[in-house]
Formats: C-alpha cells, structure tokens, sequence
C-alpha cells in the first residue's frame, strides 16, 4: 500500500518540476524491484525443485522419487498438525504488533508458540514410545518395510517443519518477505542437488534413506536461518518504554479461533498433498513418482499463491483489523488477477513441453502429459479464486474456511475410495482435480459473503 501511495505521488508530481523525472524513475523502481525479487526468488527455487526430481528421476527412478514425495507430504502433513494453528496466528499477530513497534509482545508470541509445538511433540514421541514397549515387545525391525522407516522419519522430522513454518510466517509479517520465502523455498531442493551431484561424482548409489535424511536436515537448517533472520528484523525496532501488557497489546485470539485456524491448516495442507496418502493404497510407487513430477510442476500455481500470501496475508490482516471491505476486496482482486495472468501461459507451456519433460525423465514418465492436463483444469480454477481462503483466515472466519476443506477433503476420499480400484492414478488425478475445484469455488463465495458482511456492519 505503501508502494501504490508512492506510485501516486510521483504521477502527481508536476513534470515541470526540475528533477520530477528522476524522482518518479526511483520511485517506481523501489515499488517494482522488491517484485520482482520476489519473483526470481521463486523462479530460482522452481528450477531448483525441477533439477533435484530430475536427479533423483534419473539416477534412483521413479519409486525413489515416489518414496521421497510420500516422505516430503507426510512430514509435512504432521507437521501441519504439530503446529495448532499457531504459525497462522503468529502471522497475523505479528503483522499488527510490528506495525506498532511491540517487539516484545511479538518476542512473547514466537516462545510460547514455540514452546507449545516442542511440547505437544515430545508427549505424543513418549505416548509412541510407550506404546510400542507394550504393543511391540518382540517385534523384529528388520522385517519392517520402508513405508514403516519413512513413517518414522516423518515423525521425527516434523516438528522442525512446525517451527520452520512458525519463523517463516512471522518474518513474513515483519515485511522480510523475500528471506522468508527463499529462505523456506529452495533449501530443500538445493540441498538435494548437493547430494545427488555428490552421489554421481563418487559413483554412489542413491537410496531412499539418503534422501529422507538430507530433506531432514534442510528443515532444521532452514529453521535456523529463519530465526536468525528474524532476529535481524526485530533488531530494527526500538526498544519497548513499557511493559507488554499496554494499550497496544495484540488483539486477542479466541482459543475456537485458533482451534478453526489450526484445522484450516491441517486440512489445507493435507489436502495439498492427499494424493500422496490416498495413492499408495491403489498404486505402486513409481506411478506416484510420475504423478508426483506433474503435480510439481502443475503446483507452479501453488507455489505463486505461497507467494502471494507472503505479501497479501499481512496486508489482509491489517485491513481487516481496520474494517476496511472495500480495500480487502481491491486485494483480494489482485491477487485474483495476478495470479491467472502467470498460471495460464505456464500451465499451457508445461502442458506443451510434457513431452520433452518425460523423455529427460525416463521411460517410466510417459503419461507425464495426460496427469499435468488432468491437474492444470482443477489448478486454474485455483487460480481464479485467489487467496479468498487466506483473505477469511487473517478476517477471523477461519472456521468458514474450515467448513470448505472439510467438504473437499470428504468429497476427495469418498471419491477415491469409488475411483481408485478400478481407474487407478488417472482416476484419482481427476478427483483431486475435481476437488480442488470445488474447495475453492466454495471459498471465493464464502468470502464475497464476509465481505458484504463487514460492508454492512455500522
């Protein structure tokens, strides 16, 4: 909003004005530059996502791709879970604390989230452990299967995924959108390219283990380096003259609220990845592979709008705060039309390459092209939607949110248990396709309704 204002003023200016000129150049780079920053921040993560599946396609083929994906969606499923809700509050706290200064209300919010993420983790390790000692006195690890080991790294790593996402969405809201969203994006994927590269230099086989141990690994260095630069951020602001409890403390979130924001979450990013879940029930490991390759690259829209909420979600919540429908809407507008304008051309350049992209792949990739057309209809009408989920999450209508995933989550497994015996990966690419759809037809309603009601309210 700050960048629209300058934008005004400089065309306000009179060109007369020795100078004007300059000033209106510099003015409309300091608005465009920080864009696209942000936007070669997330194209460099997307290729680096492209070579690290190409590497692992290559040189372990398409079921260690597939274990890797089942791993990656599972932790990050649990982590989800671990989470309850706190990383979206902190966004929306902190975006407002921030604005007025309060470091230690937003030092306060950070430990005790933190704090209830490490313990909540450590009571259900304890519950499993004790658990086992009883259920499994005499079992043999060594019959266990890899989906059992993957199950168990999952849960191990997940709550550094929980407290990556706490730091991430905080700096997001302090304005360090462009650490936070290349910090959170493209660790994972650079790490596995080290790897890999590695591997093939020294002639080394890459195995399942490897993977999961190096995707474990680039979460905990990632949460490192998103608390540190959080620090930084924080660093910035003055000194508090007065005790966290004053006027300016942060509003209060109702524990339904964050009970409504912690199961809009879980189900939000289960859904994301509920083909992966859902598909090892039907299908083998290597056509999930493949199917994991077109839902990467399809996902480019899902990647944009992670995007976006970096930059929307704060500005959603402080126009909310305010009542103010009527620049809630002109966001939620743009939102809607930058993110079609970028997911229309790249969707159909994809679509057209599928070819090209499943022969650098393998032949175990050739329906590479029938999954990216399948997954490209339902992620369009994403696109059209815009953040209309993030715009009720950071309004306080979370639990509307929930009540849509809800609906698409049932509607997706009902569909899967019908299709999935019979029709197989195709089959379920089309539910889930279908099924996001629906969630964010149901979303975009929902929240022009909030919206007439905040319109309305005196």
């Amino acid at each position: 909003m700050l960048a629209d204002r300058a934008t005004r003023d400089a065309v306000a200016a009179p060109l007369s004005e020795p100078g004007a000129g300059m000033r209106q150049l510099q003015q409309f780079a300091r608005k465009f530059i920080p864009v696209l920053m942000l936007v070669a921040s997330r194209g460099s993560a997307i290729f680096a996502q492209f070579g690290a599946q190409l590497l692992v396609g290559t040189m372990a083929g398409a079921g260690a791709l597939g274990a890797l994906q089942l791993f990656t969606s599972w932790t990050c499923v649990a982590g989800e879970a671990l989470g309850l809700g706190l990383p979206t509050r902190a966004m929306r706290l902190v975006s407002i604390s921030y604005e007025q200064q309060q470091r230690q209300l937003i030092l306060q919010t950070l430990r005790e989230s933190g704090r209830k993420i490490i313990r909540l983790w450590l009571a259900l390790v304890l519950l499993a452990a004790l658990s086992a000692i009883f259920l499994l006195p005499a079992e043999d690890t060594s019959t266990w299967s890899d989906t059992s080991w993957l199950l168990i790294g999952a849960a191990l790593a997940a709550p550094l995924f929980s407290l990556l996402r706490l730091c991430a969405e905080s700096l997001k809201a302090t304005g360090a959108t462009l650490a936070a969203v290349t910090l959170e994006s493209i660790t994972s994927p650079l790490a596995l390219l080290l790897v890999c590269g590695y591997c093939w230099l020294a002639g080394h086989t890459v195995i399942t283990f490897t993977l999961a141990i190096t995707f474990g690994l680039s979460l905990a260095i990632t949460t490192v380096a998103l608390r540190h630069r959080l620090k930084l951020q924080l660093a910035a602001l003055p000194q508090p003259m007065q005790p966290a409890n004053d006027s300016h403390a942060l509003p209060k979130v109702e524990r339904g609220d964050l009970f409504y924001l912690w199961g809009a979450g879980i189900l939000s990013i289960g859904f994301l990845h509920l083909p992966f879940i859902v598909m090892p029930l039907y299908v083998d490991t290597a056509q999930i592979g493949v199917f994991a390759v077109a839902h990467k690259f399809i996902n480019v829209i899902t990647t944009l709008l992670l995007l976006l909420t970096a930059v929307y979600g704060p500005l959603f919540a402080r126009c909310a705060c305010q009542g103010n429908s009527q620049q809630l809407l002109a966001l939620l507008r743009r939102t809607q039309l930058i993110s079609t304008a970028v997911f229309l051309p790249v969707s159909l350049l994809l679509i057209a390459l599928a070819e090209l992209l499943a022969g650098l792949f393998g032949e175990d990739f050739g329906n590479l092209q029938n999954y990216m057309v399948i997954l490209a209809a339902g992620h369009l009408v994403n696109a059209a939607t815009g953040l209309s989920g993030v715009l009720m999450n950071m309004a306080g209508a979370a639990s509307k949110e929930l009540c849509t995933l809800i609906i698409a989550m049932v509607a997706a497994l009902a569909g899967s248990a019908w299709v999935g015996p019979e029709y197989g990966a195709t089959g379920l690419a089309i539910v889930f396709s279908s099924c996001i759809a629906l969630k964010n037809i149901a979303s975009y309603l929902l929240a022009m309704n909030l919206l007439k009601s905040i319109r309305e309210q005196p």
